[in-house]
């Protein structure tokens, strides 16, 4: 009898010299594809791969950046209060980075600086908007008769 007949294929040991591999496998790892626990995530998901992290408000930080620019002409109010909002989460996550860049990515790094940026633009255009409302509303108090002429030469 040969050593095959003697030991059917469930009791033989692995060979891992061997170079043909059993029915259905298509390589030497012994598996045709690594169970799903084992696979490794796609390159770019989980904040770009190689264990670097987006920063948490990097995003966040830039949109509210972006919308508080134009959100200046509503009396400057729903401006300052994204553009502070902005400021203070860029900040925040520039810091994290500051401490430790290898573990955060470089392009959430920049989002959430121009999402500072943003904030901070928007801030200031909308005190200097709030400051100029202040102003005319004073204004048309103080001087109710030149406000009048000055919408009567409007007309």
């Amino acid at each position: 009898m040969s050593e095959e007949q003697e030991n059917p294929q469930e009791n033989q040991p692995i060979n891992l010299n061997k170079s043909e591999t059993p029915a259905g496998n298509t390589g030497n790892t012994g598996f045709a594809t690594p169970p799903p626990f084992q696979q490794a995530p796609p390159f770019g998901q989980f904040g770009g791969g190689m264990g670097h992290q987006n920063l948490p408000n990097a995003t966040a930080a830039l949109v509210l950046g972006i919308i508080a620019i134009p959100a200046c002409c509503f009396y400057g109010i729903f401006g300052l209060i994204f553009g502070i909002i902005a400021w203070i989460l860029g900040a925040g996550d520039m810091k994290k980075y500051e401490l430790n860049p290898t573990f955060y990515t470089e392009s959430s790094y920049k989002n959430a600086k121009a999402g500072k940026i943003c904030g901070m633009i928007a801030t200031i255009l909308s005190l200097v908007f709030i400051v100029l409302v202040i102003l005319v509303i004073m204004g048309a108090i103080t001087h109710p008769a030149a406000y009048d002429e000055f919408f009567k030469g409007i007309h």
